[in-house]
């Protein structure tokens, strides 16, 4: 073995800002595997070592792709591997063999080939650490390569080993490094079925995951069903689109589209979406389409998921789309429109005499009801029930909750029903409701709050009044006492001075000589303190004046802040035209951090009140409470007040992507029933 140095060429780039610019692990990983597609592989190989140690966030140690494809032979690996951003390759950036730095900080390369002008095969080893040229420019940065020519033939192959992944080894890892769901031991193997179907279904390829080849039976319950249709642009040129109906052995039941493209020589899907269908109904199982056309480009996809934009070329061929599923659906959900019949003529019917909001409503209020048939059959066995089922499905398509709703009544147990109908005579399901909202909505927000002080979110904020806004209006994280409260400030004078002592005590910029900067990587340095006031009148007909300092991101409570909060306190406590008589003073300093002196003395303090969670001082002259805290306990002491209810009414934690996807996905338009949905 001859151990040689080498530089890579990268065209005077900084590695950081040509690699690891996938949108998520799982599509760096398939841009490795399209790699050995293009390097004719007929085998690739998946191997991923899960492990149970608490060391290992992602559950993953390493993982490799190894292929049998033509490798790389050594006197070629200069061109083909260590030229990055170059014409090395004949359409893209020649990078794709570096997206493993998406998953990890160390690959190592294994290649056997067969060198031509050697009339041999040599075999190359390659390692490369992301560490290493952190703070370099990667042509800067020196590397050993491996190689030597082999006695006998050799079987040629490509390996890329990823260890260090950056979900394990970094505290806070970028979005866009977490291992993805995808990676999960039971989810593996169909997301590599969804991306490759067509070299699986026609053996082109062979895939295993640990050594368990996937094979085309072990998700396809029929032969795919092909269709041809054209579409016709404003301009009259028409267009061929194929599709592919693969009925899937799964028990997600959705209908799932996959929009192909060539890249490369490669069938490669561009994007993916959840269909809702006028005539498709989860009893029809799970179904993957497949759409090939000469006419898909990446700006079309960019349009195909919003419902109000888009040229009218790409609002016709989605509608094209749309309406040729549809058509597939139907045809195969006949018992689907036996029910219809039965449905629209029911006296109970809401729509019988009086017209929906929309069409989308009356086409969605079906599907639930014929799903709650097919599950309980207690639409047609019980008039009690049917009448108030319908009013209820009804008003919750009109509110929106009806994903929630529809998740929870079909999947309920006879015993469920039966408690349902009892609980139905004994309470107002509409409070029931209303309450169980309530405690979801706001562990929801809390969820969303430390992303939005502590996350990378935070980086967003780019104006002052952003955290006070979204503050101001979720004052019950102060104490449920100020779930109603009012969010203007009545006494202007009052309010004028509180915010002249503000200006004097706390208008400044944190530095570094007074111990209170943070530094955080792209915090923008607009983010100033932000300020507000509140006043409400408690249970003893005691006029609260709260005011709360939100410093910024970048700003520790430090002993400045703590002396400035002390001195703020005994200015209110000793001005004159402050009153005293049945008023109180709450006053609230919170940071995302407290340095280390200030914890100390904050500890110190709060041992003096035992009995009031983060309370810092109490002035004797004037009611005048002061509190000091880090959003993190105060998230997490409003977490525990929702715990016990949250368990009770079995609302699970979500992800602040599940709140924006809940709030603002359209999950039904009222413009176009039938719409695809960016798969989440």
């Amino acid at each position: 073995m001859i151990t040689v140095t080498k530089k890579i060429t990268t065209n005077s780039r900084v590695i950081k800002e040509l690699l690891t610019q996938y949108t998520d692990t799982f599509v760096a990983l398939k841009e490795l595997i399209n790699n050995s597609l293009q390097a004719d592989a007929k085998k690739v190989d998946i191997n991923i070592e899960y492990t149970d140690d608490m060391l290992y966030k992602a559950g993953i140690k390493e993982i490799s792709v190894t292929d049998n494809g033509h490798g790389v032979p050594y006197k070629e690996f200069d061109k083909k591997i260590l030229e990055i951003g170059t014409t090395a390759k004949k359409s893209g950036q020649g990078i794709g063999r570096f997206s493993t730095f998406q998953l990890g900080e160390l690959m190592h390369i294994e290649t056997v080939a067969y060198e031509k002008t050697e009339k041999a095969f040599s075999k190359t080893t390659f390692s490369i650490d992301t560490t290493d040229f952190r703070d370099a420019q990667l042509e800067q940065t020196e590397f050993k390569v491996d190689y030597e020519y082999l006695d006998e033939p050799a079987q040629p192959y490509y390996k890329v080993t990823i260890q260090n992944l950056h979900h394990n080894v970094n505290p806070k890892p970028a979005r866009r490094n977490l291992i993805t769901q995808n990676f999960l031991p039971h989810n593996i193997k169909q997301s590599i079925f969804e991306n490759y179907p067509y070299e699986v279904f026609h053996e082109k390829v062979k895939f295993s995951i640990n050594g368990d080849e996937i094979k085309k039976d072990d998700f396809l319950i029929d032969l795919p069903i092909k269709q041809t249709i054209v579409h016709i642009d404003k301009k009259g040129i028409s267009h061929e689109i194929k599709l592919f109906f693969y009925n899937i052995r799964s028990k997600i039941n959705k209908v799932k589209v996959f929009f192909q493209i060539e890249n490369a020589g490669i069938k490669s899907v561009a994007h993916e979406y959840t269909y809702s269908s006028d005539w498709y109904t989860p009893d029809l199982g799970t179904w993957f389409i497949y759409l090939e056309s000469d006419s898909f480009n990446s700006d079309l996809f960019r349009n195909l998921d919003i419902e109000s934009l888009g040229e009218e070329d790409v609002k016709g061929f989605r509608e094209t789309i749309k309406a040729a599923i549809n058509d597939f659906f139907k045809s195969r959900n006949q018992k689907f429109e036996k029910f219809l019949q039965e449905l629209e003529s029911d006296k109970y019917y809401p729509y019988r005499d009086d017209l929906p909001p929309s069409k989308a409503q009356e086409v969605v209020f079906k599907k639930v009801a014929y799903l709650i048939e097919e599950e309980h059959g207690l639409i047609k066995k019980n008039e009690k029930i049917r009448n108030f089922l319908y009013s209820l499905l009804d008003r919750s398509i009109s509110n929106g909750d009806i994903e929630y709703i529809f998740r929870q009544i079909i999947k309920m147990s006879d015993d469920g029903v039966q408690q349902f109908r009892n609980l139905l005579d004994k309470t107002d399901i509409e409070d029931v409701v209303h309450f169980a909202n309530l405690v979801a909505d706001k562990l929801e927000f809390l969820q969303f709050l430390h992303e939005l002080t502590y996350g990378e979110i935070s980086n967003c904020l780019k104006e002052r009044s952003q955290l006070h806004k979204i503050v101001e209006n979720e004052l019950w994280l102060f104490g449920e006492q100020y779930n109603s409260t009012p969010h203007l400030w009545s006494d202007k004078k009052i309010g004028n001075i509180l915010k002249e002592l503000r200006d004097k005590h706390f208008n400044y910029a944190p530095t570094e000589e007074d111990g209170n900067l943070i530094e955080i990587e792209g915090t923008p340095d607009d983010i100033t303190d932000l300020f507000f006031m509140n006043e409400k009148v408690n249970d003893s007909d005691e006029r609260e004046i709260m005011v709360v300092e939100l410093k910024a991101p970048k700003c520790a409570i430090s002993e400045k802040e703590l002396n400035q909060i002390d001195r703020y306190a005994f200015t209110i406590e000793e001005h004159s035209g402050l009153p005293s008589i049945k008023v109180k003073y709450k006053l609230l300093l919170i940071s995302s951090k407290l340095t280390k002196f200030a914890k100390s003395k904050v500890k110190s303090r709060r041992a003096s009140f035992p009995d009031h969670p983060f309370l810092y001082d109490k002035k004797a002259e004037k009611n005048i409470e002061v509190y000091v805290m880090e959003w993190s306990e105060l998230i997490e002491q409003n977490k525990r007040k929702l715990g016990y209810l949250s368990n009770q009414l079995a609302i699970k934690d979500k992800s602040v992507n599940e709140k924006f996807e809940t709030e603002y996905s359209e999950l039904i338009t009222e413009k176009i029933s039938a719409q695809l949905r960016l798969v989440k």
